[in-house]
């Protein structure tokens, strides 16, 4: 560290204004400075250290995870549910456009059964059977009514394959087929209705469950912003803090040397007096 000293610090030893309270006075202000950025620098250092931990901190928590602990199981629960009511709506959605179907198909099926028109109908008849094929009969446990397709499936199937061995020959054969396909038409229509219903149910508890979990979720958002934010607003604080201590530990250091100045160029120092001034009367 060097220290520079005043044009005036060297004076002539044998001149009457040279004095040792002067040199003191002089080191005294040199050194005082130097020493004090020291000790402020150390201080500013411990207390960026200690804000960089407060920060760290910040990055590394878990804002309201105690507090949103059961809302937290909550929506978990409600995400379970959700999957299942999903799951439903797809098996109703995807059930009742597959009895449509049949249905639609059963109609022409047995406007084909006729003599005339046997190729028609068996082409017809391996279609609806590809069709039936398609139902879904998964048990959504606890949701909807029960669309009794895991029964019908089967029969219908069976019954749609037993009038092939019919080629129609009498008026008979026709009425018989024609009566199995009235009576799967009967049985599909029901089961449709039941499906339309479920439909409607599982589209409920879908909106439902979904507005549940958004309410919750948001729920738990407010609790964690309301955590950050209290964490954010006392690292502020903590900054402005350090800030006003630090901006105050120097105003006053300057305000010293200040002084300091000012009574050794007043008290200590040898007062010049101007040329021309009126005090030179005196002299």
């Amino acid at each position: 560290m060097t220290i520079s000293f005043p044009s005036n610090f060297f004076v002539d030893a044998t001149s009457p204004t040279y004095s040792v309270s002067q040199i003191f006075s002089s080191l005294a202000q040199q050194s005082a400075r130097p020493n004090f950025e020291i000790r402020f620098f150390q201080a500013q250092n411990t207390a960026v250290e200690r804000f960089n931990k407060e920060i760290a901190t910040f990055q590394t928590t878990d804002f309201g995870k105690s507090k949103t602990a059961l809302l937290r199981i909550k929506a978990k629960q409600l995400s379970a549910a959700l999957d299942l009511g999903v799951s439903f709506k797809k098996y109703a959605v995807s059930n009742r456009q597959t009895v449509k179907d049949t249905l639609d198909q059963l109609s022409e099926l047995r406007a084909l059964a006729d003599p005339a028109t046997v190729t028609e109908f068996d082409a017809k008849r391996t279609q609806v059977l590809a069709t039936i094929e398609k139902l879904m009969t998964a048990n959504v446990t606890g949701l909807g009514a029960p669309d009794g397709l895991v029964d019908l499936k089967p029969q219908a199937t069976t019954d749609i394959e037993g009038i092939v061995h019919n080629n129609f020959a009498t008026a008979a054969d026709i009425t018989a087929a024609q009566n199995t396909i009235d009576s799967l038409t009967t049985q599909f229509s029901a089961k449709l209705d039941i499906l339309e219903i479920n439909q409607d149910i599982a589209t409920t508890i879908v909106d439902n469950k979904n507005r549940v979990i958004s309410e919750v979720n948001s729920k738990i958002d407010d609790i964690e912003i309301a955590e950050q934010k209290q964490q954010i607003d006392r690292i502020k604080k903590l900054q402005d803090d350090l800030a006003r201590t630090f901006s105050g530990i120097s105003l006053a250091f300057e305000g010293s040397q200040f002084l300091t100045d000012f009574v050794n160029q007043g008290a200590v120092q040898d007062q010049t007096i101007d040329p021309g001034s009126v005090l030179n009367l005196f002299a």
